[in-house]
């Protein structure tokens, strides 16, 4: 059985989207909707969608529609996410879901209330090289966890009118890359932290530019993170354990992950190459909704309430309303 997918909001996130969608099987693109008709209806025939919608709510609407992709920006998930699940319509939502936890949780809370699948678009979770990751920690290949680093920071000039650096659309490192290496920490140890603690960059109209933080679990564990618009910077990230350590190319999109002793010396590694991260989200995705779950056990919940969590204690700490 096709899964039919509808996109609200039709960016450049949701153009990328569109097009690995196309190549998945399983799967099928059925109606699109942005605030402007024509641009719609553009996207609708680049991307083979039989329904270019005047409104976000005649897609959420359409009952041939099994699932909404939003890729509006952040400070439109809530509300649309929120219309999606009172509508009981399910929906995977772009990253992060929100900004801040008591939103999270009444999402959650919704999607238990009305049955109805929510997931949040982290595709990270979904990559072999990640899961090949996490099975090699289960099974102990480099002992007990103690330290992640990773960081996802890349250089693009300062402009207010952007949406990276506008207030009006929640924009800020944090919020659009930080919840990289955040989901990846806590996704590797499997808990949220005991605490987060964080160092900030700000633009000039007091957008966050850049920032480092660090966190704290209860298993004895610490993880070592930045985030930014300021810098290009290397992407490796790394897990350390009593035993060994586990290499990936990236804490976003990781497509290889080495094995090393405690020595250093290379034991094992897995490379799985594709050509765009979205096939294992939509892919799993769809399989969930066919299983007729309404939570993801590789992007659950809690994990998604955790990361708003993190947003929330380090805004404290900088001072961000």
């Amino acid at each position: 059985m096709n899964i039919k997918f509808g996109i609200i909001g039709l960016g450049n996130i949701s153009a990328r989207f569109a097009k690995v969608l196309n190549t998945v099987k399983g799967v099928e693109l059925v109606s699109v909707a942005s605030r402007d008709l024509e641009r719609t209806q553009r996207f609708a025939q680049q991307y083979k969608a039989p329904k270019a919608c005047s409104t976000y709510e005649e897609v959420i609407n359409d009952p041939e529609v099994d699932v909404i992709y939003i890729g509006l920006t952040h400070n439109l998930h809530y509300e649309f996410t929120k219309k999606c699940l009172e509508a009981r319509k399910p929906v995977l939502c772009e990253k992060p879901i929100v900004t801040n936890q008591k939103q999270a949780v009444e999402l959650v809370n919704l999607a238990k209330k009305n049955n109805t699948f929510l997931m949040e678009a982290l595709w990270t979770r979904c990559m072999p090289a990640y899961l090949k990751a996490r099975e090699w920690i289960k099974y102990g290949r480099i002992g007990q966890v103690k330290l992640i680093t990773a960081n996802f920071s890349f250089h693009i000039p300062f402009d207010p009118d952007h949406r990276l650096f506008s207030k009006e659309t929640e924009g800020g490192s944090l919020y659009d890359v930080g919840i990289y290496p955040i989901d990846f920490a806590t996704g590797i140890i499997g808990e949220a932290p005991l605490s987060v603690t964080g160092s900030v960059q700000f633009a000039p109209n007091g957008v966050d530019e850049a920032a480092a933080f660090s966190m704290k679990f209860a298993g004895g564990a610490l993880a070592n993170l930045a985030c930014g618009f300021n810098v290009r910077a290397m992407e490796e990230a790394y897990i350390y354990g009593t035993q060994g350590r586990i290499m990936l190319d990236n804490c976003f999109g990781p497509q290889t992950c080495t094995l090393f002793d405690e020595a250093g010396k290379k034991i094992e590694q897995f490379k799985k190459p594709v050509p765009d991260g979205f096939e294992h989200e939509i892919r799993h995705c769809a399989d969930l909704l066919r299983a007729g779950k309404i939570e993801s056990d590789l992007i659950p919940w809690k994990d998604t309430i955790a990361s708003t969590a993190i947003f929330d204690a380090l805004n404290r700490q900088w001072g961000i309303n």
